[in-house]
């Protein structure tokens, strides 16, 4: 029984020609991986919701929680990146993923045992060890299942588990505090305080999910895994340096602004709209629930369709898009006064930056050939993760500490963050699109 599987997976996962039409077992696989996705991004946002009862607790200032919510996760999420990626290219992608899940859930749950902010800052790294595990890995699992016409919407499928992720993280997380607040949980014969409940809360839902990532069949590859090495994917990668370079620099610039606001909106709305700390996360949550989804099919839709219209760099050309989109939106967030307006503001500003996520992946896939996928895509996680996840927040925390001194200055830190990344990104996917389409396409 278990060959016949393995055969008929092998066979749903290589496509026949470049627009063969995906089966519904690859959308099962999309969607279970998404759901992986999505799981990960609670572990890795649900420190957003309570950076404001960590701050009361641990007497920490914004810069110390930027780092606890960037630096702390990138570090070792980027070490152990590119080795993890090479794994994807030679060893079982599920079985990679699944002892990902183990590690970053068994973290998260520490996370909320933790007394200091050294503990916390240790068990950080824990999590992102564990979640470098699942990128790599399912993006070449995507690409395996997967002809290229199709791959922008499975892609943009399986970040908008990121996505859901920090909207779960948000509303879920915010039910869970208003219900552990007025007495918080007992653990093991000791007093847990609320926030560190919800740490506990998400790491469950990680456990919960590591059997259903073995239902998936591990496809066979194009290419014998052993004939290919980190250093052929690095040469073939300098072959095409503008290209690479200029669609990362874009990718990350989109990313951070992604890892900013997804850090630091509940604080915003919390610390300068007035809102409670539950009240912030559901907000934030419910604004993210409505455009996130919504931006990433868009955003996955348009890939596939600039494609088929031959137009040069499309996932490039979505990203200009969403971070054009992103400026004045962010503008408005911050400087429109309290009511609707600004709430409105967000939703616009999660559906732009949304768009991007799934762009910066499948750009990548389109220019890489299928024996170097892991790696190329753990490369460009390890450089974004150092960029955008680690410094994303980081940034952000250090203006607020330093733009002003009376208290409001968190919204005038995440104006001049949005507006000057945007900037740049859009200028380094501007140059990347000429240079990306001198590629050959990738067998």
């Amino acid at each position: 029984m278990a060959a016949t599987n393995i055969d008929l997976g092998e066979t749903a996962a290589i496509p026949a020609r470049d627009d063969a039409p995906p089966t519904r077992y690859a959308w099962y696989v999309a969607a279970l991986l998404s759901l992986a996705h999505l799981v990960s991004f609670i572990d890795r946002f649900v420190m957003g919701l309570v950076l404001q009862p960590m701050r009361e607790t641990f007497g920490l200032t914004d810069a110390q929680l930027g780092l606890l919510h960037g630096v702390a996760f990138a570090l070792l999420y980027a070490a152990a990146g590119i080795p993890l990626g090479r794994l994807a290219d030679i060893r079982s992608r599920r079985i990679i993923i699944a002892c990902g899940l183990c590690v970053w859930s068994l973290a998260t749950a520490a996370c909320g045992l933790a007394g200091s902010f050294g503990e916390l800052f240790t068990f950080r790294l824990l999590v992102g060890v564990g979640e470098a595990a699942l990128v790599p890995a399912a993006i070449s699992l995507l690409s395996a299942y997967f002809a290229r016409a199709h791959i922008g919407r499975a892609i943009s499928l399986f970040t908008m588990g990121a996505s859901l992720g920090k909207t779960t993280a948000l509303i879920g997380g915010a039910a869970l505090l208003a219900v552990l607040t007025p007495h918080g949980v007992t653990l093991l014969g000791s007093h847990v305080l609320p926030w560190q409940g919800v740490f506990l809360g998400a790491a469950l839902l990680g456990l919960v999910l590591v059997p259903l990532i073995f239902t998936i069949v591990e496809p066979a590859r194009t290419v014998p895994p052993r004939e290919t090495r980190l250093v052929d994917a690095l040469r073939h990668m300098r072959s095409y340096l503008k290209a690479y370079g200029f669609h990362i620099a874009a990718a990350c610039s989109s990313v951070l602004l992604i890892q900013a606001f997804g850090a630091w909106s509940p604080a915003y709305f919390a610390r300068e709209r007035g809102f409670s700390v539950v009240d912030a996360g559901y907000v934030v949550g419910a604004a993210a629930l409505v455009a996130g989804p919504l931006g990433h099919i868009c955003g996955g839709w348009s890939v596939d369709r600039l494609t088929r219209l031959g137009i040069a760099g499309p996932a490039l050309t979505v990203m200009i898009a969403g971070m054009a989109l992103s400026i004045p939106s962010a503008l408005l967030l911050t400087t429109l006064p309290d009511g609707f307006g600004p709430i409105a503001a967000f939703v616009i500003l999660m559906f732009a930056i949304s768009a991007t996520a799934g762009p910066c992946l499948a750009g990548l896939q389109a220019m890489t050939p299928a024996e170097h996928r892991g790696a190329v895509i753990s490369v460009y996680m390890c450089i974004m993760t150092l960029i955008a996840v680690g410094l994303g927040p980081l940034i952000v925390g250090f203006a607020s500490d330093h733009l002003a001194s009376d208290g409001g200055s968190l919204g005038l830190a995440l104006t001049a963050v949005a507006a000057t990344v945007a900037c740049v990104g859009i200028v380094a996917a501007l140059f990347g699109r000429s240079a990306a389409a001198q590629i050959a396409k990738p067998t």
